[in-house]
């Protein structure tokens, strides 16, 4: 199928993105407009490989499963799937790359997308860009640089990808 998919992993870009823009990692004193970011890294995806968006999947951490405020917004954006993980005792996300790795997974198996767009920086995911990869797909990093204009993410996922692209 002629379409793009991105995959948004929050907590990369929380972290990294408030790290870059804020100097902070803590998300309590991080704001996002999700709509407006949603819709120009959307328009972005589109321009850079000229295929329509099928969509856009949000993956995040929420206490016990309960999504937030935060997260029910996102949840309301068109052609925008939220997928939530758990956060544990220290505020970690668990059980998020699952998420993406099984969704690249499904996405490449049922031929739904000829590219991916992967915004995080996770080595937990390069099996799953391989994966998409054998399945035909091409899949693009997307990063945050930090103030040197280096990525925060894992060589040996910045490695499997076809392109790695910075934000």
């Amino acid at each position: 199928m002629d379409r793009c998919v991105l995959l948004v992993d929050a907590g990369y870009l929380f972290a990294q993105g408030g790290l870059v823009v804020h100097g902070t990692k803590s998300r309590r004193e991080l704001t996002l407009d999700a709509a407006k970011f949603v819709t120009d890294i959307s328009e972005q995806v589109v321009d850079h490989c000229s295929l329509p968006l099928l969509r856009t999947y949000w993956y995040d951490g929420a206490k016990n499963g309960i999504p937030t405020k935060q997260h029910l917004e996102v949840a309301h954006l068109p052609y925008l799937k939220l997928r939530l993980g758990r956060l544990n005792g220290k505020n970690q996300q668990k059980g998020v790359d699952a998420l993406i790795y099984r969704d690249l997974m499904t996405l490449a198996s049922e031929r739904s997308v000829a590219q991916a767009y992967l915004l995080s920086g996770d080595d937990d995911l390069r099996e799953g860009v391989l994966f998409a990869q054998d399945r035909g797909v091409r899949v693009v990093l997307l990063g945050i640089p930090n103030d040197h204009g280096n990525s925060a993410q894992s060589q040996e996922l910045r490695y499997e990808a076809d392109e790695v692209k910075m934000l």
